[in-house]
């Protein structure tokens, strides 16, 4: 395997294992930090009404409202869009060869 190749690979490893940090630090640190949109809409009791029903609201998974639910979507939602996005640098990366 050539050196750019294996570079290009601990690159890639090391910005996965950075976003999964992320994904940690917000499930188990962050979550808790008081949304001044909310609190502002509380005082003039307002209330949301989604526009959509989301797949998974407030990230919870099956109606399981914990911070394990939401690592598990935060950390398969960081594996989704890596593959999403290296997909689409491949396939770019294919064009601009071909041209």
């Amino acid at each position: 395997m050539s050196k750019h190749k294996k570079l290009n690979q601990k690159t890639i490893f090391i910005g996965l294992a950075i976003a999964l940090i992320f994904v940690v630090l917000g499930v188990f640190f962050f979550s808790y930090a008081l949304e001044t949109l909310d609190l502002k809409a509380e005082e003039l009791g307002l209330e949301a009404e989604p526009i959509y029903d989301p797949p998974f609201p407030d990230y919870n998974l099956l109606g399981i409202d914990n911070q394990w639910s939401a690592l598990i979507i935060g950390g398969v939602s960081v594996f989704l869009l890596f593959v999403v996005a290296f997909g689409v640098a491949k396939l770019l990366s294919k064009r601009k060869h071909n041209q």
